[in-house]
């Protein structure tokens, strides 16, 4: 019985993962706070059609399906006044 469980979570639990790896998340964010303004503007400027903000407690850029331009997204957050951006 244990066996069968575990046969069948495992490869649920690694096909999760294998998906949380392709979404992309970014917020504006330093070490004296994160800036929620600046992460909603930021991610309304990605040049992609899927890029989501989440206004809710999150405060945070998301895309599942293309990856955020992490680089471009940080030099967003950095032009508006933050001294970077988090993205994972």
């Amino acid at each position: 019985m244990r066996f069968s469980i575990v046969a069948l979570v495992t490869p649920l639990l690694l096909a999760a993962s294998a998906l949380a790896e392709e979404f992309g998340n970014c917020k504006c964010q330093d070490k004296t706070g994160q800036y929620n303004d600046y992460t909603e503007r930021c991610c309304k400027m990605q040049f992609n059609a899927f890029s989501h903000y989440h206004g809710d407690q999150v405060h945070q850029c998301s895309n599942p399906i293309d990856k955020i331009d992490d680089d471009g997204f940080e030099a967003c957050c950095v032009d508006r006044g933050a001294h970077g951006a988090f993205c994972w």
